[in-house]
């Protein structure tokens, strides 16, 4: 009980000292604003002239936008770019130090990308969200149940993002550069994830293939079922494979840790 408390105020203190350093800056706060409401009207106004030409795969354009401001919010509390940090601590050597740190390193991580998240949202997500509700209106969850159903579900699905990018991250101690790391999370979820379009916009084949993988687990299944595209008796079902992909990617990342660890300690000597 103790180590936990202790967890709890160390993650308290970094994500207030991270907050603080952003928050130091006013630039970052117009700078964030106005990136999310420009990305706002772009997406708009890309989506509206494409149900213009009719088509729309049975979709609303009001229903396409609380999609995207939906997962965008997710987002933010999904991308941390764990492989970022890792390279930067590998390559200054200051892994060493940290690893040591009576605070677990992954503590660390998170705490550090939850208080860039925080800021975030109070920067990107609340002007997008209030920008969307005055001037495009958003669809409410089908029911209390998908609602429920839905914050169950984005839990275990931001989960499932945090252990992904941690496997994808742990490549750096094994890579001379780091920097494409981040640009392969994103392509995996762009791809696979349902980030750029809902993955019922996508041909069967490709579909079928993103069924067999984890990614759509992360946020674009949750959001499905706020919209009511997964039906409430088919909801069991996708918790139990997001559960599912927990255990897998779990298992895998706790032995890609020890890899990277006796990698890290052949190269220190």
């Amino acid at each position: 009980m103790t180590a936990m408390t202790h967890s709890i105020k160390l993650y308290g203190k970094i994500i207030t000292k991270e907050a603080q350093r952003f928050f130091t800056y006013r630039t970052n706060i117009l700078a964030g604003c106005l990136t999310a409401l420009i990305m706002l009207g772009a997406r708009y106004a890309l989506w509206e002239a494409l149900f213009a030409t009719g088509n729309n795969q049975g979709s609303t354009l009001i229903e396409m936008m609380t999609y995207f401001v939906i997962y965008d919010i997710l987002m933010i509390w999904a991308e941390a770019w764990h492989s970022t940090a890792i390279g930067t601590d590998i390559r200054s050597g200051d892994i060493a130090q940290k690893l040591i740190k009576p605070c677990s390193y992954h503590l660390q991580l998170v705490a550090a990308a939850h208080a860039k998240s925080l800021a975030a949202t109070l920067t990107r997500a609340i002007p997008m969200l209030i920008a969307s509700l005055v001037f495009i209106g958003l669809l409410p969850p089908v029911s209390a149940t998908a609602l429920f159903c839905f914050i169950l579900s984005i839990i275990l699905g931001l989960i499932i993002y945090s252990l992904v990018d941690f496997i994808v991250s742990y490549t750096a101690f094994w890579l001379t550069d780091y920097w494409y790391l981040s640009w392969l999370m994103v392509a995996i979820f762009l791809l696979f994830g349902g980030i750029a379009l809902p993955l019922w916009f996508y041909p069967d084949w490709l579909s079928t293939i993103c069924n067999y993988l984890p990614f759509q687990f992360a946020v674009f299944r949750p959001v499905a079922i706020y919209l009511g595209r997964i039906p409430l008796d088919q909801i069991a079902l996708t918790i139990a494979m997001q559960l599912f992909w927990i255990v897998v990617l779990f298992v895998a990342e706790r032995i890609v840790w020890r890899l990277a660890q006796r990698k890290l300690t052949v190269q220190g000597g």
